[in-house]
């Protein structure tokens, strides 16, 4: 795909201010993240993506997760730390939210961060999703002030988005815009397309995965707004 993701984003978030809150960190012990790494080149760029099963690649070899296959194209170290069931604020099948993955992330030194809203917190408070995501990204910016983080909308199934994942997703959007973040929307890839979801009717096939991928591509091929 030519140019590298870090190359990429300077370019698109040129010009965009970054703010520096200082967080306490909580006394409580992180639960264990998995990393799925690909190295796809020793020299590339340190990448770290945060989010759900969709994003972890649920069902898949983790080579067919649309961060791995991105990190295949553009020569990333990639850490996918993402998992099943987690949300900003619903806790995961290995006990972890996102905050707790931005802990795991930090400590990894990464050049740039993905993360996304999810599903997952679908039934839960508003006004806790709009805490737990604010809070997340501003713990994420805090401690990787120089990094490049990547907020990408999240992904729906064939059918109609629900109203509540537009709200999570503009909370992301509020928090990333906040803290220097670049947004993307990258709309709903899967709608209206049974073929590229698993038996679930929730987790993308391989081929839904690359579906997404090319959508992150196209976003951050746009011009900034």
């Amino acid at each position: 795909m030519g140019v590298s993701l870090v190359v990429r984003l300077s370019a698109f978030s040129a010009g965009l201010a970054l703010a520096f809150v200082s967080v306490a960190s909580g006394a409580e012990a992180a639960p264990a993240i998995v990393s799925r790494v690909t190295d796809a080149t020793a020299d590339g760029p340190v990448v770290v993506a945060i989010g759900d099963s969709i994003m972890e690649g649920h069902g898949l070899d983790p080579s067919d997760a649309w961060p791995a296959l991105l990190a295949g194209e553009d020569g990333w170290r990639l850490s996918n730390l993402a998992s099943d069931g987690s949300g900003f604020v619903t806790v995961g099948d290995n006990g972890d939210t996102f905050a707790d993955q931005v802990h795991a992330a930090v400590a990894l030194h990464p050049a740039v961060v993905i993360v996304s809203g999810s599903s997952n917190d679908l039934g839960e408070s508003d006004a806790a999703i709009a805490r737990a995501t604010d809070g997340a990204l501003t713990a994420l910016r805090a401690a990787l002030p120089h990094a490049e983080i990547l907020a990408v909308s999240p992904v729906w199934n064939d059918t109609a988005e629900p109203d509540q994942l537009r709200t999570i997703d503009a909370d992301v959007v509020t928090a990333a815009r906040t803290i220097g973040a670049i947004d993307l929307d990258i709309g709903q890839p899967l709608d209206g397309q049974r073929d590229l979801l698993q038996a679930d009717d929730v987790h993308p096939t391989a081929e839904g995965q690359a579906v997404i991928a090319a959508a992150v591509e196209r976003a951050l091929g746009r011009p900034a707004a």
